[in-house]
């Protein structure tokens, strides 16, 4: 069926302004030029391309008009797209064969489009929906001849040299993909990775709600303005793709009513790179506050201690506090009676609240990890079959973080669309903030859920990726309720997670595939993004001790130092020493603040065949109504020694490895106080606007004067590498 046969013209309008209207007269097709892409749109055929200014070179094309597979009362299954039957303004009429009509409203940005609202009004009775496509077409009889699959009776037909996601595969790490390296693929893009399609390469940086598509001309990103209410996903079929929001209504129901109604279902921005692609689409949504200043601590975690059956807790505040700096030790899984009680197993903490107290008087504050969805004992905690998510029989189900059928424990899963569940969840939060008064929450698991192929909440408005989000907030509300500075961490860089999650962690990188410092510096850059929103961010570690100073190096420049890294319990050989000096710098000198960008010097934020590698770069901080340059991260290239003109602070010789970071609300070259970490010892020449007062060369327990020379605007510094240095402070 040619469900293309009408439809009216509109009129080619070529935009030299910010925005522009569809204007409904006699010609097929719309564009824009803006920046240097131009898009344009047919409607009548559906194509819409982005491509070079010139129009030599497109960098993506596809079809964007809303399509539907459904199952009709009938007991059949049907496949029904939009065409546009008219146009006013930025609004346009749709109608979907013969089963409904519709309407799309659109609003154009200087580089992107965005649907703004979109309904349809369905002929009763109304099918159940299966999933909303965008980027999909009815099969021509001789794409017929030519596809691996006629499962269905349409095809993915977005088109590009490849994609961008950001850490979708694990082992090692990546992100970027050339259009057939994943063949058949449901990536999802936001919280049911394991259950949908992904590997556990689930955590960080999700959800991510967002997708990328382009290649060495340029890319665009897209993805919803709204936390979805279906399972978001990419579906890549052989080289093609379209975006997926899976409801299975088929199995779950629906609200009745003729009309349905998505506001912001589909947002699209382009740039020359992928990285800058995704940032024009997060900066389309509405700017919020920074996060507080005290949500970005050095942190340490207990995690890599307890995975390998370390159960210490004093020996590990000694450590924290005294070796490594932190300001907050957060007890991971494994703290609890089972997952997410909130309730101290005490079988191997026998003496736990005690335990607590010592580690404050250390000085440090408390976190706790929490599985924001799991229950392992439903009965015991008042829970009933309905206050749990089930499968089409009525039975509940039970997941794992792998979704595996064989390797255990398996938790049962609330579902948010009981008010006993939802009270349950709250009562738990404050109970467990008020007996033990923790300064951070580490939630997690909101990844390790079943998708809607096997379960959904009874409440259609909670589904999809809507479900991981309340059992987020419920947790959020209830713990700001007690304390509202307490601080909540999450994995997720997109803007729309910023009211449940007040610190972007970097998880802990057992993802890398024993490429732990490459990883982390992909993530790194991935991370830049949140920075652009004023997100705290923890910049984590791996489990891999000789890979730290590369981890460090990033994280001088990304946020506060966070680390799971194993510490030795009594009787094993220690830490390597330099590694915990340089740990004790960063816990001392990281930048408190939250709102920047980077300055990207001679990283490369990724392309197809090159993965986001960071080497020099900085942190750029809006001071005064000007960016300002206030951490730096210099990596040697192979030379003796090295140089380069950094835009803000001048030129720069250095030999080895080193992090400088202002140490007050200056740039560096106007810094009262400046710390200069040598990872390798060295030298390091760099201009001031005046000559210091005093270089001090900072140990564990003592400050040493260290060589030093000052030849107007110079400073030099030259140390050897030493386990009593942990840097270098430049005091004006």
């Amino acid at each position: 069926m040619d469900i293309f046969g009408f439809l009216p013209a509109i009129l080619p309008v070529r935009a030299k302004t910010a925005f522009f209207a569809f204007v409904l007269l006699t010609s097929p097709s719309l564009a824009s030029a803006v920046d240097q892409y131009d898009l344009t749109w047919d409607m009548q055929s559906d194509r819409a391309v982005v491509k070079t200014h010139s129009g030599a070179r497109e960098i993506w094309h596809g079809s964007l008009l809303p399509a539907f597979w459904v199952l009709g009362a009938d007991g059949f299954r049907r496949y029904v797209k939009a065409e546009v039957v008219s146009s006013v303004q930025d609004l346009l009429s749709l109608r979907f064969s013969d089963v409904a009509t519709g309407e799309l409203a659109i609003r154009r940005h200087p580089e992107g489009i965005c649907f703004e609202h979109f309904a349809i009004h369905w002929r009763q009775p109304a099918p159940a929906v299966v999933a909303l496509y965008f980027g999909t077409a009815w099969l021509t009889a001789e794409q017929r001849t030519m596809v691996p699959s006629l499962e269905l009776p349409f095809w993915p037909d977005w088109e590009a040299e490849g994609f961008a996601i950001p850490g979708a595969k694990g082992g090692p790490l990546q992100s970027f993909f050339r259009r057939w390296d994943l063949g058949h693929a449901d990536i999802p893009l936001g919280s049911f990775g394991p259950a949908m399609g992904t590997p556990y390469a689930a955590a960080y940086p999700r959800p991510l709600y967002s997708a990328a598509m382009g290649g060495r001309d340029g890319w665009v990103a897209f993805g919803p303005g709204v936390v979805p209410d279906a399972a978001l996903t990419l579906r890549i079929r052989s080289s093609n793709a379209a975006l997926e929001y899976l409801y299975r209504e088929d199995l779950w129901g629906a609200e009745k009513g003729a009309d349905r109604v998505w506001d912001e279902p589909f947002r699209l921005f382009w740039a020359h790179e992928a990285w800058d692609a995704y940032l024009r689409l997060f900066q389309s949504f509405p700017s919020v506050p920074p996060s507080a200043l005290a949500h970005q601590q050095s942190h340490w975690n207990s995690w890599g201690n307890f995975r390998e059956n370390h159960f210490g807790l004093r020996e590990l505040a000694d450590q924290a506090a005294d070796d490594i700096g932190a300001k907050i030790l957060v007890l991971d899984d494994g703290w609890e009676t089972s997952r997410s009680t909130g309730i101290p197993n005490l079988s191997r903490f026998p003496r736990f609240l005690d335990d607590l107290a010592y580690i404050r008087k250390k000085g440090l504050e408390v976190g706790f990890w929490q599985a924001c969805g799991w229950v392992d004992e439903p009965k015991a905690s008042g829970l009933l079959p309905e206050d749990l998510l089930r499968g089409a029989d009525g039975t509940p189900r039970r997941v794992n973080w792998a979704m595996s059928t064989e390797a255990g424990p398996h938790h049962y899963v609330l579902d948010p669309s009981s008010p006993r569940a939802r009270e349950y969840l709250r009562q738990r939060t404050l109970r467990f903030m008020r007996e033990l008064r923790p300064r951070l929450l580490k939630l997690d698991f909101g990844y390790g859920l079943p998708g809607p192929d096997v379960a959904a909440p009874r409440d259609p408005a909670l589904r999809g990726e809507r479900f991981s989000y309340a059992l987020l907030k419920i947790v959020a509300d209830a713990a700001r309720e007690v304390d509202s500075g307490v601080t909540l961490q999450y994995y997720s860089i997109h803007p729309l997670m910023a009211p449940v999650e007040d610190l972007v962690t970097l998880d802990d990188l057992g993802d890398a595939g024993g490429q732990e410092a490459a990883g982390h510096g992909e993530w790194s850059i991935w991370a830049a993004l949140a920075g652009g929103q004023g997100r705290a961010i923890n910049a984590s570690s791996g489990y891999d001790w000789s890979a730290d100073t590369e981890i460090l190096l990033d994280t001088a420049v990304i946020g506060a130092p966070g680390g799971v890294l194993p510490l030795p319990a009594s009787g094993e050989a220690p830490a390597p020493g330099l590694n915990l000096i340089h740990r004790r710098a960063l816990s001392q000198w990281y930048r408190p603040t939250t709102l920047w960008k980077p300055l990207w010097l001679n990283s490369e934020k990724g392309a197809i065949g090159r993965e986001p590698r960071p080497r020099c770069f900085g942190r750029l901080e809006p001071i005064r109504g000007e960016d300002r340059l206030t951490a730096l991260a210099l990596r040697p290239e192979g030379m003796e020694e090295n140089e380069m003109d950094v835009p803000g602070l001048g030129k720069v010789h250095w030999q080895g490895r080193w992090a400088i970071i202002a140490q007050d609300n200056e740039g560096l070259t106007a810094s009262r106080r400046l710390a200069c970490i040598p990872f390798d010892g060295g030298s390091l020449r760099l201009p001031r606007s005046s000559a210091p007062a005093r270089v001090m060369a900072v140990g564990k327990r003592e400050h040493l004067l260290t060589s030093w020379s000052w030849h107007e605007p110079i400073l030099e510094v030259r140390c050897p590498p030493s386990p009593e240095l942990v840097g270098i402070l430049v005091i004006h």
